[in-house]
């Protein structure tokens, strides 16, 4: 560093600024995607509220429960009276009274005979399966959106370093026209053409950086505000292996199995049932066991001149209801819920075709990523040697500057393909784990390791170098 920064004055610029901007590197934390998942698990909207429903289906299953055992209410009352006695007679003489009463009974109502009411159980059981499998499958979502989001951001953030690298490049280039259209090398036209590429790259580069500020803003729904994230950069020389393993039909045979989304879609024509059931329990006679202990007192007697009393009085006994007429509001109840059941079934095997196309996608996903990958991995190796060679020849006088960038410009668009097709095969993993229900903590503290705090070589150190004219 020290020799290099002896060269010019600009250059020893140029290296002060690098070294403030390393350390200044070295004290920004790097935000890992375990640690957005942990962030986006306590705070997401969308599961939070998947856990509250799964808390509330697990009340109402209680709930359910509740209303087949013994039903036992206590009433009491103080009263004050003031009665006014008239007799048809004209020989009695009205007679007035003031007085109070007190009474207290204990009720019991045990279901016998409620078919409903076991039905409505199971329902409520059936519901909270349901809502415990849309938990797992709001995780499972939850993760894939963040990581999709996540790799988003890092692609955008590639297309930024090299739009800026393109830019740099044509924009060496345009000084040297200008210079060699002021020396008369060559006419104006040639000028006008180079400023132009130039000015079309601007402008690619600056919507590069709106694409950024997009992608970060649709992560942020996820977890918040986050613009002082830093994201790490994939090892160029990571090499990730095959991931899949079998073939795309043994894939295919765990989703019945393993889906969390077909899951809670079978739970659900589950509960549907159990809802027929309710309805059409509702033609049938219910009986009940029915039980009241009161205690009555009272000052007075009911005629005037009766002394009070007081009256204990047990009494048990059965319940019979039987429905008769209600209108036809039960019948359409009953055709309600087997619709809703039809509809039950109709979902179960869209979800699974949904489940299906979410596992053929990742894995040809994958493949797809991968096979860019290997292709980008070979340009990325031509164009570093192709830079080197441009590095020396301009140390010797035999290239200019404007050749080195214009290498730079082509190993950062190689290393960005690169990084995009093994994005590609990233988040078509993280889809294919979260379509079987798979993805865990682990998995992604796994690909965390593929990471590092900074690119393997800058490619935007182009833009410290001024470019020769």
């Amino acid at each position: 560093m020290t020799e290099v920064c002896r060269i010019a004055p600009l250059r020893l610029l140029i290296c002060s600024l690098a070294l403030l901007f390393t350390v200044r590197g070295e004290a920004t934390t790097v935000t890992s995607l375990g640690e957005l998942f942990a962030v986006a698990h306590e705070s997401e909207p969308g599961y939070r509220a998947a856990r509250a429903n799964l808390t509330a289906s697990q009340a109402r299953t209680r709930q359910a429960f509740g209303a087949m055992l013994p039903q036992i209410t206590g009433t009491a009352n103080s009263n004050g009276n003031k009665r006014r006695y008239d007799t048809r007679d004209r020989v009695t003489r009205t007679l007035h009274d003031r007085y109070h009463s007190d009474g207290d009974q204990l009720s019991l109502n045990q279901p016998i005979w409620r078919p409903a009411n076991v039905a409505a159980w199971r329902e409520a059981e059936e519901s909270a399966r349901q809502a415990g499998y849309q938990l797992a499958d709001a995780e499972q979502q939850l993760y894939l959106k963040l990581a999709t989001a996540w790799f988003d951001l890092m692609e955008a953030r590639d297309g930024v370093e090299f739009t800026t690298a393109q830019r740099d490049a044509l924009r060496a280039q345009w000084d040297i026209a200008q210079r060699a259209t002021e020396l008369g090398a060559q006419g104006q036209p040639q000028a006008d053409e180079a400023r132009a590429k130039y000015e079309a790259a601007d402008a690619d580069q600056a919507s590069a950086e709106w694409d950024q500020a997009a992608k970060l803003a649709a992560l942020e729904q996820w977890i918040g505000a986050a613009g002082d994230m830093v994201q790490p950069y994939l090892r160029d020389e990571m090499e990730i292996p095959d991931l899949l393993g079998g073939d795309l039909d043994e894939w295919l045979e765990q989703i019945d199995t393993h889906n969390p989304a077909l899951h809670a879609a079978k739970r659900a024509l589950a509960a549907a049932e159990e809802e027929v059931h309710k309805q059409r329990a509702g033609y049938q006679p219910t009986l009940d066991m029915v039980a009241t202990y009161g205690n009555t007192d009272q000052a007075v007697g009911n005629f005037p001149g009766q002394p009070g009393y007081g009256i204990r009085q047990l009494a048990v006994g059965l319940q019979l209801n039987v429905p008769l007429y209600s209108g036809g509001t039960q019948s359409a109840k009953v055709a309600e819920a087997l619709a809703l059941r039809d509809k039950a079934m109709e979902d179960i095997e869209a979800t699974r075709r949904t489940a299906i196309l979410n596992v053929k996608t990742a894995y040809l996903g994958w493949r797809a990523g991968r096979a860019k990958a290997s292709g980008a991995k070979a340009a990325v190796v031509s164009a570093k040697t192709a830079l080197a060679v441009a590095d020396r020849a301009t140390e010797r006088g035999l290239k200019i500057n404007a050749d080195v960038l214009t290498a730079r410009q082509q190993l950062a668009g190689a290393r960005r393909d690169l990084r995009k097709g093994r994005y590609q095969q990233l988040t078509s993993y993280i889809k294919l784990r979260a379509a079987l229900g798979e993805l865990t903590a682990a998995d992604v503290d796994d690909l965390d390791q593929w990471f590092g705090a900074a690119p393997t070589q800058a490619v935007t150190a182009s833009t410290t170098e001024a470019p020769h004219r």
